[in-house]
């Protein structure tokens, strides 16, 4: 039997996984039991011992007959866990996964996805989403990176709007908006016919107004916040961009390729710091709205859309994060990997009992950005600081 090395590459390397449990809290995760939902004993005839879950199976004393994981809740485990017939098909290509319930057995699904096939489903979302939300008739800028969001969104887009009212641009800035990416990114709009535009760092600087360069902007802003938060640098170019250019174009929406499980990182990040998460999947920024078209889309479907590309786009990146950024993705992808489709509950949940009461978005009108009810005075005036010099004047 072929037991092949299991590598994950990410950001800062490569670490090879263990292929075997260690540990009972091992066994666990690998049969898809929460570590909380039980206690761990060691058998020695009649007497249990309770020992925790980070006890390594090889060094259980050996006169321990078994080990006993006991349930701490009346849960009905075969309704959940996929203990029924595993009729899934080996093959090439990305998987959506599912759980079944069939006679009172849960059973685990799963289909194969190609790219075509992928397009097809992201395609469907965003033909459904324009519709719904009237995008063709306020025209729509969107961003395209050249990964695996950005892409799905525009074969999406192109097929979804006239050609006259959708423009895609592209910001090439550092090793976090790559000239490469901006190629991919060039060669993908021009095979859907979509009008776009690759802006160098000067031509980004010319197109925002900026007093200075966008070298000196991005200097001021690391000395104020640190190298590791250069992709919110990135995010705030991208945003202003899109509003400039939508601007100029008379178009009033700004398509962003947020995926399923980019808000459900945001909401819980707002959640869990005691705040109401920001509207989704339409978010107003005065006249102009950010809309999500691919909101319900797990990732992976946006990725399986240009496999080639999306890893291109992944082998590129910097190692520049944050510990709290990772951290909020690592939990927004949690959901779905524990149980299938539990990400988009809790989203489809999080909308309704937020409606009408999202949190805030104010203008702030020196710096022309939009802040959160959790900016105070202290962080605008960190920014004000780091950027007043470099922003156009204020009429």
């Amino acid at each position: 039997m072929n037991d092949p090395r299991i590598d994950l590459e990410h950001v800062r390397g490569v670490r090879t996984l263990r292929a075997h449990p260690e540990t009972i809290d091992d066994l666990l995760a690998l049969n898809g039991i929460p570590r909380t939902m039980v206690q761990a004993y060691l058998a020695r005839g009649d007497a249990l011992t309770p020992v925790p879950g980070w006890t390594r199976l090889a060094e259980v004393p050996p006169d321990i007959e078994r080990v006993v994981v006991r349930a701490l809740r009346n849960t009905l485990f075969e309704t959940i866990l996929p203990w029924g017939e595993d009729t899934r098909s080996p093959g090439v290509g990305a998987g959506s996964a599912g759980i079944s319930l069939e006679s009172g057995v849960a059973a685990a699904q799963g289909a194969l996805l190609d790219a075509d096939r992928a397009k097809e489903m992201v395609t469907r979302q965003v033909v459904d989403f324009a519709h719904e939300y009237g995008v063709s008739g306020r025209g729509c800028v969107f961003g395209v990176s050249g990964g695996g969001d950005s892409n799905a969104l525009a074969f999406g887009l192109a097929r979804a709007l006239p050609s006259d009212r959708l423009n895609a641009f592209t910001l090439v800035f550092r090793d976090v908006m790559t000239a490469a990416a901006a190629d991919r990114a060039t060669v993908l709009c021009q095979d859907l016919g979509i009008a776009h535009q690759v802006y160098s760092e000067d031509e980004t600087a010319t197109l925002l107004r900026l007093r200075t360069s966008l070298p000196d902007m991005y200097a001021d802003f690391q000395d104020a916040f640190g190298e590791e938060a250069v992709h919110f640098f990135g995010t705030f170019l991208i945003l202003r961009a899109a509003r400039t250019i939508a601007r100029e174009r008379g178009f009033g929406d700004l398509a962003f390729g947020y995926n399923r499980e980019d808000l459900l990182a945001e909401v819980t990040f707002t959640l869990m710091n005691g705040r109401a998460p920001l509207a989704y999947p339409i978010r107003p920024l005065g006249d102009q709205r950010i809309v999500m078209p691919v909101w319900r889309a797990p990732k992976v479907l946006l990725d399986a859309c240009h496999p080639r590309f999306s890893l291109e786009n992944y082998r590129e990146r910097d190692a520049h994060t944050t510990r709290q950024r990772s951290l909020a993705f690592y939990l927004g992808h949690s959901y779905d990997s524990t149980y299938p489709g539990f990400g988009m509950s809790i989203l489809d949940g999080a909308s309704r009992s937020f409606a009408g009461s999202f949190g805030p978005l104010l203008h702030n009108a020196e710096l022309d950005v939009f802040v959160t009810e959790d900016a105070t005075t202290e962080r605008i005036e960190r920014v004000r600081l780091a950027l007043s010099r470099h922003l156009p004047e204020v009429p």
